[in-house]
């Protein structure tokens, strides 16, 4: 197989999943240190479809990190830039951390799941050492719980989480975060994915985790909503169209949070955190990481952004969109643009024309995965 390189699986992990779906043709990924399936050889626009009318599975190698203390809320608020005040019991929100130069060093979901207690479920990264580094003078605990996560998403995901776990759709809205037992194991479960469609994630507790016990729970109990086990293919594409970045693909240390149109999660109004200061400096109104859509062609990551023959960027992300039936992508820009501009992404076998366009490319009110529209599916 093109571009598959052999090699040893050593310092790498197997998900307590891997038997569930591993045969000779899977090609994994790395992230965390974890092995995770890119392809399991199944049709990823058929998966997509599936995603957008049913429910998928998915296997995912975020990594869950617990920090908990009495100084838990004011070191949290510290190493990220939303105030976590806001993030009440029971909820989760998008939290960022940067650096002392405002670049972004890592995202994810920052789940509230006691009073002094929180789960921050990370991207790809070495971001603990970071935080042991940021906690002298609080009295916190950081610690890696050997949490391992799957999503179910889809817009039958909450009829499979009813039917699992007892927990009703209508009382457990977007972003809400939940202790329970799902096939007598103890989980915890949020309204949250990385799809931009309705669904909830599950993160594994306890050493004694039975994971392909589980797998096989979740899809009997999910036969009657159409539940199929499914891998990053369909994911990537549904993930590009809702404009969900990937750490180390789309953002890294060299963006802030308000290159990338997040500068809502930069709370100016509480205490020092860290890259307040250059934060506060950074220019505000000039995206550096937008959205592409083509005339033809597919873009490809690596491929140049080219204006007047002049180089503004390049493509970190690109897959064909069956909901606008065309090519669309991730652009991060070395200059400011306005999204009337039109480009050309340079591409094997020639150029492609294609036009800047403000993310996500629809649903830009998140109304599918808080579960208050159907109506936009593929």
């Amino acid at each position: 197989m093109e571009n598959v390189l052999r090699i040893s699986e050593k310092r790498f992990r197997r998900s307590p999943f891997f038997n569930c779906y591993h045969h000779s043709q899977v090609v994994y990924g790395v992230y965390n240190r974890r092995l995770y399936p890119l392809t399991t050889g199944i049709d990823p626009f058929e998966h997509y479809r599936h995603l957008r009318s049913k429910a998928c599975l998915y296997d995912v190698p975020e990594t869950p990190l617990r920090i908990s203390g009495e100084d838990s809320k004011a070191f949290l608020n510290k190493v990220f830039t939303r105030d976590i005040e806001k993030i009440r019991l029971g909820r989760a929100g998008y939290a960022f951390a940067c650096n002392q130069a405002g670049g972004i060093i890592m995202d994810g979901v920052l789940m509230h799941v006691g009073d002094d207690d929180f789960v921050y479920v990370q991207a790809d990264g070495e971001f603990s050492p970071w935080l042991v580094a940021q906690s002298q003078g609080y009295n916190v605990k950081i610690e890696d719980i050997d949490s391992w996560v799957l999503q179910i998403q889809g817009p039958n995901s909450l009829g499979i989480l009813e039917k699992i776990c007892g927990i009703v759709k209508s009382e457990f809205p977007y972003y809400s975060v939940m202790q329970t037992q799902v096939n007598g194991q103890q989980v915890l479960i949020s309204r949250s994915g990385w799809t931009g469609e309705l669904g909830f994630e599950i993160y594994s507790l306890g050493a004694n985790f039975d994971g392909e016990g589980l797998w096989a729970y979740l899809l009997e109990s999910g036969k009657e909503f159409g539940l199929l086990a499914s891998d990053i293919g369909s994911m990537h594409i549904r993930r590009l169209e809702a404009g969900i970045f990937d750490y180390g693909t789309d953002i890294d240390a060299g963006l802030t949070p308000f290159d990338i149109g997040f500068g809502r999660l930069v709370d100016f109004a509480k205490p020092e955190f860290v890259g307040k200061s250059a934060l506060m400096d950074s220019p505000r109104d000039q995206l550096r990481l937008t959205g592409i859509t083509t005339d033809g062609g597919i873009p490809q990551r690596g491929d140049k952004v080219f204006l007047d023959e002049k180089v503004v960027g390049c493509i970190t992300a690109g897959a064909y969109s069956p909901q606008l039936k065309t090519g669309i992508g991730f652009v991060r820009l070395s200059q400011s643009l306005t999204s009337s501009t039109a480009v050309g992404a340079l591409q094997i076998g020639g150029q492609i024309k294609g036009h800047l366009t403000a993310l996500p490319f629809f649903d830009q009110d998140k109304r599918i995965p808080r579960g208050l529209d159907s109506d936009v599916m593929y």
